[in-house]
This record gives structure tokens, sequence and C-alpha cells, in this order.
């Protein structure tokens, strides 16, 4: 039976999660909530590192890290700033942790209790939201090399050790990149939030290059595309709006569409794959449902959805 830790909004940031929450598999596939593991004000984004859990504490700026105590419970072991405003991800990097920081466009590294390093994107695009630099994805290749995915100015940045700029995949105008996330074949698909598309891109050994892309299925204008999981061939994203999971395949070095389905909730902001099962985190219905995984990638709604309050980030325990 698999355990799970699960991120949300509290509220300062809108919504009614107290802290990280715990889960935990049923039989039927579904997840059953369990209880507060931690209070920590709007863990939106988790990561298992070592025998550590890091959090982000998006409203506040900073980033805890957590210890196991039990089955389903944590102690807070650090707390640092992030570097900027709103921190929404994080990576292990350069013998620490890099965070995003979406509302001012900070890429900062973290050790311990303290901020070792921090970088200003700079940049904008021509959506409204797109008024400046909004780092939103940061992705460690290797101890010396990150990438950040930055929705305001359309760019995939590579950073060295320093966190310093070294080059960058420019995107055409209103993409909005979202989420990064890296195949077993070694290229990279890119979601982006604006233009509702999925990037295949392929490292140079300098930067990265596209090298196919399509429309995300049953995107509608006005959505949000949100996070990708990665099951066999199968891509899943969320569409915030329209409510959908969208899904596609991947075909050597391209993506094809192949359909959707309803999210079974509101804003579905997170997904994670367990086995054959997608569970997906329904932010603004305070819920979260898992779906079979079929051979055609299409999900089927296993039970009815879980309560648990404002949930932004699904992630498997260990």
């Amino acid at each position: 039976m698999t355990s799970w830790w699960v991120g949300g909004y509290g509220p300062d940031m809108g919504g009614t999660m107290t802290g990280i929450q715990a889960m935990r598999s049923t039989d039927a596939g579904t997840l059953e909530l369990v209880g507060t593991a931690a209070t920590i004000a709007s863990p939106s984004y988790l990561l298992q590192h070592g025998d550590d859990l890091y959090a982000v504490a998006e409203g506040d700026g900073r980033v805890d890290s957590f210890r196991r105590t039990g089955e389903h419970t944590l102690e807070r072991a650090s707390s640092a700033s992030s570097g900027g405003r709103w921190p929404c991800n994080l990576a292990a990097f350069g013998g620490g942790i890099a965070v995003a920081n979406y509302f001012d466009g900070v890429v900062g590294l973290v050790r311990g209790s303290e901020l070792v390093g921090s970088v200003q994107l700079e940049g904008s695009g021509p959506h409204e939201r797109q008024a400046g630099p909004h780092a939103h994805t940061v992705l460690a290749l290797d101890d010396e090399t990150l990438l950040s995915v930055d929705l305001g100015a359309d760019r995939v940045n590579v950073h060295g050790a320093d966190l310093a700029v070294a080059a960058s995949l420019q995107l055409p105008a209103g993409t909005g990149p979202r989420d990064l996330v890296r195949l077993p074949s070694g290229l990279f698909v890119l979601l982006s939030e604006l233009s509702h598309e999925l990037f295949m891109l392929r490292w140079t050994g300098q930067t990265l290059e596209v090298v196919a892309s399509s429309s995300v299925p049953g995107a509608e204008a006005g959505d949000n595309d949100s996070a990708i999981s990665v099951w066999g061939d199968f891509v899943y994203t969320g569409l915030r709006g329209s409510n959908r999971i969208a899904v596609s395949r991947l075909a050597g070095e391209a993506v094809e569409p192949v359909g959707w389905v309803a999210c079974e909730g509101e804003w579905p902001r997170h997904h994670a794959v367990d086995g054959d099962v997608l569970h997906v985190a329904n932010q603004l219905s305070d819920s979260v449902a898992s779906f079979r995984l079929a051979t055609d990638g299409l999900p089927a709604l296993i039970a009815e959805p879980t309560a648990v309050a404002s949930p932004n980030y699904l992630l498997a325990a260990r």
C-alpha cells in the first residue's frame, strides 16, 4: 500500500489546506485521506531528496525541509528563504535545492537553512500574464547544469553551477512554457500553459532545441494548461478551465494527440501516475480523483473523488 504526501494552498494563497496532508492507496486504487502530516503555509510543491522531504511555503517565500517521524507524520528540520516571491518548484542541484520563484522570476539555491545563491531572470512576453519573468520549473541535468523554465519570457534557460544563465532556448512569443519532464530516451517534453502545446526537446550539449511539437487535445481558449505525467508512451496534461485531462502519445521524437477525459473536478493543478492509476489533484473542487489507465491511454474514473482541501501537488512517499 503506497503512502502519499499532498501539498496545496492555505489561506495565505486563497486556499484552505492547513499543511502537508498524508494519504494512502486503497485496494481499489483510489487514495484515502489520513490527516495533516505537518503544518506549513501553502506547501504547493514537494520534493523527496535523500531522507528529507522539501516543501515550498509559497506565500511566505521559503523552502522548508522535513524528516519523517512516522508512517504519516513529519517534523520540520530546516527553513530558508527562497530568494524571491512565490516559490513553486524545486530540484536537487549543486549539493542543495534549486528553487523557481514564479512571481519575480528569481532562481535560488538553498542549502540547509541558508540561501546560498540566486539569479534574477529577465524578459517579458505579449500575453497579459507575461509582464515580466516567471520562473516556473527547475530541472537538474547534472551537478553543474540546471534548466529553468520561464513562463513570462518564453524561454528555457541553461544555468551553470553558479546559477548564471549560459544559454537559452527562445520559444515563440506568447507560448508561456510551464513544465518540463525528461524522458527515459533522454528527450524532454515541455508543456506550454498559454499556447496549449507540447514540445519535444533535445539536449545539444550546450542548450536545448525543438524537434517536434503538437497541440494539447481538448484545450479550449482561456484554459491554463498544468502538469505533465508520463505512463509508457502516453503523456497526460491537465487543462484548468475546461477541467480535462488531455492524453497524447509519444512516437519516436514526435508527440501526437490522442484525446481527453473530464478530470471529475475543478482546476486539475497536478497529477501523478502510480502503476496503472492516474491520481489528479483538483484544486478548486477540494478533491483527488483516481483513474485506471487503459492500453489506449485513456483514463477511466475508479470511484467518487476523495475530499482533500485545496490540493496542488501529489507525491508518493518513500
